[in-house]
């Protein structure tokens, strides 16, 4: 499991780095852009994948990073358990908001 845990993470990571370095551009040049081509950009089936997508994989991968840093750092297998699977419920909830706010720009 260990090996599938680390071989995760660094496939995420690989996957993000031209993820956010396309937001990171975006970002850049949003003073050029008005609102009505933002929420465009946002609403369009192609922003909308890449959003979820990039969403999916960056919850992933900070999840993954998290737990080993606890498992790393907590050395108590209850308290261990606990703030890992604290940390689970935590980025599901964030994920499930992520979903809920684009479903609310797209006005779906």
């Amino acid at each position: 499991m260990a090996i599938l845990h680390w071989k995760l993470q660094r496939i995420s990571a690989i996957i993000l780095i031209p993820s956010i370095l396309y937001i990171v551009f975006y970002f850049l040049n949003i003073t050029d852009f008005t609102y009505s081509k933002i929420v465009s950009d946002v609403t369009s089936i192609w922003g909308t994948i890449f959003i979820v997508f990039v969403s999916t994989i960056l919850f992933l991968h900070s999840s993954l990073g998290i737990e080993t840093i606890m498992e790393d750092y907590i050395h108590d297998d209850v308290m261990q358990s606990f703030f890992i699977g604290l940390s689970k419920v935590i980025h599901v909830i964030l994920f499930a908001i992520t979903l809920v706010s684009l479903i609310i720009i797209r006005g779906t």
